[in-house]
């Protein structure tokens, strides 16, 4: 999808001795698209998936969503719980994994609502292999640069600092 803003990637680092994490341009560009920045934009959001690099560090390689059988409003997203399974079993299928999900809100510096927290710990703690924890990034409407909320979620749920890479 051929984005408006041309993005370089963002690094976090992850807590839990886990190392840093690039967010690709083309990741960067899809959360840009659906950016709620109209009064009647509904949220959206999907899954995120990561590989290691060549060079051996993780970075979210591959998102999805929002798919059309995902129940969308103004203020609430409820993802299509099939097709999230269908999604993770063909990324699987390409090395690719699952890292946790996305969406958005209407609001200009995004954070997490106490039901997304709730919701990514219910998935954290209901999948079949979770391994160290799971991603949730909330994608404000401000730019994307600086209204990305990224939260890692195991047994606590913590901010995640992002890297002053270039």
């Amino acid at each position: 999808m051929p984005g408006t803003v041309s993005y370089n990637s963002l690094w976090y680092f992850l807590p839990d001795g886990l190392g840093e994490i690039e967010f690709l341009p083309a990741i960067l560009e899809h959360f840009d698209h659906y950016r709620q920045q109209r009064p009647k934009d509904k949220e959206a959001g999907g899954q995120l998936f990561w590989q290691y690099s060549a060079e051996g560090h993780r970075q979210v390689a591959s998102i999805t969503g929002p798919r059309p059988t995902d129940h969308r409003s103004r203020t609430r997203y409820k993802a299509d719980h099939r097709q999230e399974q269908v999604e993770i079993d063909s990324h699987y299928e390409r090395d690719l994994y699952f890292l946790g999900d996305w969406h958005t809100h209407p609001e200009r510096q995004a954070k997490p609502s106490g039901s997304d927290i709730e919701a990514i710990q219910e998935i954290y703690k209901t999948s079949r292999n979770p391994g160290p924890g799971l991603l949730l990034v909330i994608v404000g409407n401000g730019s994307v640069t600086d209204g990305l909320s990224v939260t890692w979620c195991n047994e606590k749920v913590e901010p995640v600092r992002r890297l002053a890479k270039v």
